[in-house]
């Protein structure tokens, strides 16, 4: 009798474990609020790639696809199709934290910036991330601009980004993207983010006093803008304006923009004196041993 229960006992737990081994465990990553958006026009080897250069698999993140119309989607608007093109190749990670500000780096972009990126962010409300965006080879950035924002969507820590910010977040790029190419990229993106964070900080109530700061911004920096320039760069202010940011919650942010592209600009400015010191003192000596 006591070999049976002892038997019985042993086929109850066994039965037991083959019950909790046959249920499904749904796999828990440390890294679960990783998002990657990858290209729709990558090849697989590319896409593969991408993984590598972002140091993550498929199982440790969400991976997501961003399609050329998604990118028409929300830049269509104000971005012209030479920007956005056909294909959707630029890719990028996403990563919520809890602190530690925006960590922003950007590879084989040339129409989009570290700063534009860093802007718009600010603009769509996220203050915490961890945020990468590359590509196989050097393009315009605009895939890696929609997938951002989709990837902080798609995380586990990420948030529905209200609409409104969403599009004048990606309008904010566009139109320091094209003063860019006028007045380059780090100028523009000081522009805006001086124009911004007085914007934010004055709260205008019409259309004229938000002129009057974009107007005033470029005098203080002295950089031209065209009637055109000055037009778009209203509106759009006008628009974060709508959105009635609280100061007090982004001048820190508003600060590190302008202090990062203070840094940049002085150095690249030092480099174009050395530049021009080396250039002339080389002149001189060929002249004078000519």
């Amino acid at each position: 009798m006591k070999s049976k229960r002892i038997i019985g006992k042993l086929s109850a737990v066994l039965l037991t474990i083959s019950i909790l081994t046959a249920i499904p465990v749904r796999q828990v990553y440390a890294d679960a609020f990783k998002v990657v958006t990858l290209g729709a026009n990558l090849t697989a080897k590319q896409k593969e790639d991408m993984l590598r250069y972002f140091n993550v698999t498929k199982e440790e993140a969400n991976v997501i696809e961003v399609t050329n119309g998604e990118e028409r989607k929300y830049l269509g608007d104000v971005a012209d199709a030479k920007q956005i093109g056909t294909k959707s190749i630029s890719s990028s990670y996403v990563e919520p934290t809890d602190k530690g500000g925006l960590d922003i780096s950007i590879n084989n972009m040339y129409w989009v910036s570290e700063s534009m990126i860093r802007n718009a962010l600010i603009t769509a409300g996220i203050e915490n991330a961890i945020v990468k965006a590359s590509a196989p080879f050097n393009v315009s950035g605009t895939a890696a601009l929609t997938g951002i924002l989709k990837g902080f969507e798609n995380s586990e820590g990420g948030q529905k980004i209200d609409e409104d910010k969403k599009k004048a977040a990606n309008e904010e790029i566009v139109v320091t993207g094209d003063l860019g190419e006028k007045v380059g990229k780090d100028e523009a993106a000081k522009l805006i983010n001086e124009v911004k964070t007085e914007v934010i900080k004055e709260k205008p109530q019409s259309t004229k006093e938000i002129q009057q700061i974009v107007t005033g911004v470029a005098d203080e920096y002295k950089v031209k803008l065209s009637d055109e320039d000055v037009q778009r760069i209203t509106a759009l202010m006008g628009k974060i304006n709508d959105l009635d940011i609280d100061f007090n919650q982004v001048k820190d942010q508003l600060k590190d923009v302008t202090g990062k592209l203070k840094t940049v600009l002085t150095s690249e400015e030092a480099q174009g004196f050395f530049s021009k010191l080396w250039s002339a003192i080389k002149a001189f000596f060929e002249k004078l041993f000519s």
